[in-house]
């Protein structure tokens, strides 16, 4: 029996290896249009390039989601497949791979008389995008090699628990990409730019862009960070930290996170394509589990 946790490009691990004997982690790419030319997000995509492209573009740029085709060439890796996609109301990436699915599931039906026993693809939508995708697919992995007997029910029964008990912030001090994309109103965009203050957001239960508040000042949104992680109630199990060359901050707030909670289990990843395109320069993601499932 073989195993694959797959993920869209909303989530930034490229060469990530999986634990579990069998198992293959993948990744379907979205694609960044900007000035007329089109940027996979691959494992070949130099991120600053593209940043200075958007940066300098004076026309509108967009993003996309991998296509129905490109998912199920995927999920035809592995007998079980959990996928861990961005959230559907700020993406396609879950409907399309949804689609996939049912093309490799009928492909498969076909294959085998009309049965589709031994072959297994659930689909998570996150409801966010970048770091809290990392955390659900470094999770699923452990629990998979904790785990060796467990079935495929199980394994998904898991995902959704650790969904449910995961969640992402995001400190960014420009908002223009997700003003011109819909993802945040005009008004709020328009003011922390006016006011040159960094806006801490969230997900909404429904998976959209939540506000939290202005901060000013690294020590202050350090601290707002953490107080909203402690009032999720998180206490010390995995955290990553996403940045858009901003290393500094990422580490500072990594060492917060450890000093407050020593038992944490702290990663820093760069942003890739699509969440380098919408956190922008200086941006951090934020994911963590608080439940103690890590």
């Amino acid at each position: 029996m073989t195993w694959a946790i797959i993920a869209d490009s909303s989530c930034n691990l490229r060469d990530y290896t999986p634990v579990t004997p069998n198992c293959t982690y993948a990744f379907a790419p979205l694609t960044l249009h900007v000035g007329g030319e089109e940027y996979p997000d691959d494992s070949d995509l130099d991120v600053s390039k593209l940043n200075e492209r958007v940066h300098s573009e004076a026309t509108a740029s967009s993003s996309a989601c991998p296509s129905a085709g490109e998912w199920a060439d995927l999920f035809r890796l592995a007998d079980n497949v959990i996928v861990v996609t961005l959230s559907s109301n700020l993406s396609g990436s879950y409907d399309s791979a949804q689609m996939g699915r049912n093309l490799v599931m009928d492909e498969y039906a076909r294959e085998h008389g009309g049965q589709i026993m031994g072959k297994n693809i659930y689909i998570l939508d996150s409801r966010a995008a970048g770091a809290k995708l990392e955390v659900i697919v470094r999770l699923i992995d452990r629990y998979l090699t904790t785990h060796p007997d467990t079935t495929f029910d199980e394994v998904v029964s898991y995902a959704k628990r650790l969904e449910s008990n995961s969640q992402v912030q995001f400190s960014l001090r420009s908002f223009d990409n997700l003003v011109k994309n819909g993802r945040m109103p005009k008004l709020v965009g328009a003011l922390a730019s006016g006011l040159s203050i960094r806006m801490l957001g969230t997900a909404s239960e429904q998976g959209t862009i939540k506000v939290i508040a202005p901060t000013r000042g690294d020590k202050k949104t350090i601290k707002k960070i953490l107080d909203v992680m402690r009032s999720d109630g998180y206490r010390g199990g995995m955290a990553y930290i996403d940045h858009v060359d901003n290393v500094e901050g990422a580490e500072e707030l990594g060492r917060a996170i450890a000093s407050e909670w020593p038992q944490a289990e702290v990663e820093i990843l760069p942003c890739r394509g699509l969440c380098s395109y919408y956190a922008e320069e200086s941006g951090l993601i934020i994911g963590y589990e608080w439940n103690g499932l890590s």
